[in-house]
């Protein structure tokens, strides 16, 4: 009897449980992710944009000067004329000729926080002295300043400030050889130099295995370039013996002097060839004759020099210097013996 009696409560126990699984609800899962809609180009995108502003890429302010900023690095060693083809002919001379100014090379730009003002116009006389590098075949065939190729076989030259185009006549100081060269691009820039020169012009100065040499620039004005002289015709035939034709009273340029100890002088010149510097000798005495007994012609082994003096305090010699640099437009050098 009591097993009968515990079967039957076995039994009843599993018919309660059953009962009571069948009445409970199903179990909730975590509901799915709601598929995401991929963003068009047309739809408003909760990523705020950027706000636009006047700033060129460059660090230029859109509409004023460009800005050019630069990291002087030592110069690249090994051999610069390696893969340069000895037997492409160089360009040996150039004429120098009135060309208009390519427009947008005359605005001022900036480098390194020095701003430049290039010259709009051929206005000479413009003499500079300073070191000259070169570039070669890494730039061959790149556009310059003028939109022409760099054409590393050309007589050409790079400068900050010069018109573009322009001819200028270089000297090396070294050695005193001088070119004619034509300026198509702007440079150089990052270094201590006043000129980067094609390959064909530093090769004719001979800085090619240096890579870099004193020089002096003067810009050319082709107005102002001396015509060819033409032949006259032979002189009839006399008997009168020939005289001596009087030659109206210059200054003369062709003596050096040496200058006196303990004086103060202005240089206002200095040339690798000496000719140059009796031209620009020739110059001061025709504008200001005053000057005849206080001009000198020095060399030094290197340079002819153009100076005045000597002064007898630093204020004389301060406001001759300016008067080379307004009348003349000079550069003007004070310094003592």
């Amino acid at each position: 009897m009591f097993f009968y009696l515990q079967r039957l409560c076995i039994v009843t126990l599993a018919i309660w449980l059953a009962a009571c699984s069948s009445s409970m609800p199903p179990r909730q899962t975590a509901p799915a992710a709601p598929p995401t809609r991929p963003a068009t180009s047309g739809a408003a995108s909760s990523t705020p944009t950027p706000a636009t502003n006047n700033t060129a890429t460059n660090g230029s302010v859109i509409g004023g000067p460009k800005v050019i900023n630069i990291d002087p690095k030592p110069e690249t060693s090994g051999n610069p004329t390696d893969g340069i083809d000895p037997n492409i002919p160089l360009e040996t001379t150039v004429t120098p000729k009135l060309e208009p100014i390519v427009k947008g090379t005359t605005k001022p730009y900036i480098v390194n926080g020095e701003t430049m003002t290039p010259m709009s116009e051929i206005n000479t006389p413009f003499t500079q002295t300073g070191h000259a590098s070169w570039y070669g075949k890494k730039f061959h065939g790149r556009r310059t300043a003028s939109g022409e190729p760099y054409d590393m076989f050309k007589l050409t030259a790079a400068h900050r400030t010069l018109p573009i185009p322009s001819y200028v006549r270089i000297t090396n100081l070294s050695n005193g050889k001088t070119i004619m060269a034509r300026v198509n691009d702007r440079g150089p820039f990052g270094r201590d130099r006043i000129i980067d020169l094609s390959y064909a012009a530093a090769k004719q100065l001979d800085i090619i295995r240096h890579g870099s040499a004193q020089v002096e620039v003067s810009l050319i004005d082709p107005t102002q370039q001396a015509p060819s002289q033409q032949p006259s015709a032979p002189p009839a035939a006399s008997n009168t013996p020939p005289q001596a034709i009087p030659t109206p009273a210059v200054a003369s340029a062709n003596a050096l002097t040496t200058l006196e100890a303990g004086g103060i002088y202005v240089q206002v010149g200095a040339f690798g060839q000496e000719e140059n510097a009796d031209r620009l000798h020739q110059r001061i005495f025709t504008t200001l004759p005053e000057t005849q007994s206080l001009l000198n012609k020095v060399y030094n082994g290197k340079t002819f020099q153009i100076v005045l003096g000597p002064y007898p305090d630093h204020a004389l010699a301060a406001q001759a210097a300016s008067q080379m640099r307004d009348k003349l437009q000079l550069p003007a050098l004070i310094f003592s013996r």
